[in-house]
C-alpha cells in the first residue's frame, strides 16, 4: 500500500491510496474462494469449481468486484494505522479508479477524525470548592429520616393534621365531568404531601372521621399530570378514617433491627461516617468537574455531532438501565411523564457535548504531559481492586484476554491524569 496523498482540512482527512497488483492477485483469490462456496453448476459440487469454470459461466465481474473492495479495505485499515488516525466514522466519497490488469489500483477517501483541542491554561488554576461538614444535626436529621421511614399510622378520633393520613372516599370533577382517575373509595392521603396541591392538603386540615368536604381548587401549572395541570378540579372528600404517624423510639433495640449496630451511639457513629464518606466523594466530584469545566471553558474545540450523539445515546441507555431497576421500560416512563424520547435526548446534549469535549481535551493533555499506562502499572492497578478471583498473575492475564484491555488502560490513564491536574491545581475549600 502506498499513501499517495493525505490532507486535513478541519476534522477531514482526504486520503488517496494505492494498492498495488500482486496485492490484488492476493485479494482476487481470496475473494473467488468466498464466493465460489454457494456456486452451483451442474456437474460439479458445490464449491469444487475451477476458477476458469466460474469465470467462463459467471465471467470476471464478481471476483473482481469482491476483491477490489477487500483491497480497498485492506489499504484503508493499513493507512489508519500508519497515519495513526483516530477515525470516529465509516469513510465517506469513496472513489475507486478503474480495475486494470497488472496495474496498481488507485482510490481516494474521506474521513472524519477526532477533532483537535488547543488547550489553554490547565496547570496552576485557582479552583474554589466547598466541602460539606458533618454536623451533630445533619447526624441527627438522618436519624430523624431513618426513624421516619419506619413510622407506623394509627387510627386517632381527633381531627386531621399535617402530616396525617386519612383513608377517604374521593371524587374530583374536570370542565363538568367526574375524572375517572381520580374518584375511588378508600384513596389513601397524606396530607401535607401535596399530591393534589397544597390548597387540597389545607381543605382537609381539621377534618374528623365522617366529615365530608366538598371545595374548588386549581391544580398548579407544573401539576406531574400534564392533563389536568392549571385546572380547577371540584373535590368531594367523604373522610373514612384519620390515622396520625407514630415514630419509633430511638433505642438500642431500634439501632440492632434497622442496621448491624447494637447500640444507638454505634449507629450514630456509623452514620457519621457514612455521611464523612459522602460528604468526601462529593467534594472529589465537584473539585474534579471543577478543574475539568475550567479546562473545557479555556480550550479551543469543536466536536462533530456524530460524537455527540453517540454520547447522548450512552446516557439515554442508562437512564433507561435505572428506569428498568424499578420496574418500567422506558415508553411506560415517557408516556407516564408524557414525555418524547426525542425531548428526553435534548435534556442531555449540554451534558454529552461536555463529556465528549472533556475526554478529548484530557487525552490531549495526558499526550502533553506523557501520561501512560504500562501493563506492569495494568496489573498492578488490578491487584489493587483486592479482587479474591484476581490474586495471582495467571489469574489476571487470564482476565486481561477477556476484557478489553486498551479501555482498561484509556480508563487508568484519565484518572491518572485527572491526578495530575488536581496536583497542579491551588485550592481554595
Amino acid at each position: 500500500m502506498k499513501i499517495l496523498n493525505s490532507q486535513k482540512q478541519g476534522n477531514v482527512i482526504f486520503l488517496e491510496l494505492e494498492q498495488p497488483f500482486d496485492v490484488l492477485t492476493h485479494t482476487l483469490d481470496s475473494a473467488f474462494k468466498k464466493i465460489v462456496k454457494d456456486v452451483r453448476i451442474p456437474g460439479f459440487r458445490q464449491g469444487k469449481i475451477t476458477r476458469s469454470m466460474y469465470e467462463k459461466y459467471f465471467g470476471k465481474e464478481p471476483i473482481i468486484r469482491e476483491g477490489v473492495m477487500e483491497a480497498v479495505n485492506a489499504a484503508y485499515t493499513e493507512a489508519v494505522q500508519l497515519l495513526d488516525l483516530h477515525v470516529i466514522d465509516f469513510p465517506r466519497n469513496i472513489k475507486i479508479g478503474e480495475f486494470k490488469e497488472n496495474e496498481a489500483l488507485q482510490f481516494s477517501c474521506e474521513v472524519d477524525v477526532l477533532p483537535e483541542a488547543k488547550l489553554g491554561t490547565y496547570k496552576g488554576l485557582d479552583i474554589t470548592v466547598a466541602k460539606d461538614q458533618v454536623s451533630d444535626d445533619s447526624v441527627n436529621d438522618q436519624l430523624e429520616r431513618l426513624r421516619d421511614s419506619y413510622a407506623s399510622y394509627e387510627t386517632t378520633d381527633r381531627a386531621a393534621q399535617s402530616d396525617d393520613v386519612i383513608r377517604a372516599s374521593l371524587t374530583a370533577i374536570i370542565d363538568g365531568e367526574p375524572y375517572a382517575p381520580w374518584t375511588r373509595d378508600g384513596a389513601g392521603i397524606r396530607i401535607g404531601m401535596g399530591n393534589f396541591g397544597s390548597e387540597f392538603d389545607s381543605q382537609l386540615l381539621g377534618a374528623s372521621a365522617g366529615d365530608t368536604k366538598t371545595f374548588s381548587t386549581t391544580l398548579p401549572d407544573d401539576f406531574s399530570n400534564k392533563d389536568t395541570a392549571g385546572k380547577l378540579v371540584e373535590f368531594t372528600v367523604t373522610v373514612q378514617e384519620v390515622r396520625e404517624k407514630r415514630l419509633p423510639e430511638l433505642t438500642d433495640e431500634f439501632a440492632a433491627k434497622v442496621s448491624p449496630q447494637s447500640t444507638v451511639e454505634a449507629l450514630r457513629s456509623e452514620t457519621r461516617q457514612r455521611l464523612e464518606s459522602q460528604a468526601t466523594e462529593k467534594y472529589e466530584n465537584d473539585l474534579q468537574n471543577a478543574i475539568i469545566n475550567a479546562i473545557i471553558d479555556g480550550t479551543e474545540i469543536e466536536v462533530q455531532p456524530i460524537l455527540v450523539n453517540r454520547e447522548i445515546d450512552q446516557l439515554v441507555a442508562e437512564f433507561e438501565s435505572n428506569v428498568r431497576r424499578i420496574g418500567y421500560t422506558l415508553d411506560q416512563y415517557l408516556a407516564a411523564t408524557q414525555g418524547s424520547l426525542e425531548q428526553l435526548r435534548d435534556t442531555y446534549a449540554e451534558a454529552a457535548t461536555r463529556r465528549v469535549k472533556a475526554d478529548i481535551i484530557l487525552a490531549e493533555i495526558a499526550k502533553t504531559e506523557s501520561i501512560d499506562v504500562t501493563d506492569d502499572q495494568l496489573v498492578a492497578e488490578i491487584k489493587s481492586w483486592q479482587s479474591p478471583e484476581l490474586t495471582t498473575d495467571k489469574q489476571i492475564e487470564k482476565y486481561l484476554k477477556k476484557i478489553d484491555r486498551s479501555r482498561l488502560k484509556y480508563n487508568l490513564r484519565r484518572q491518572r491524569t485527572v491526578e495530575f491536574l488536581i496536583a497542579n491545581t491551588t485550592i481554595t475549600h
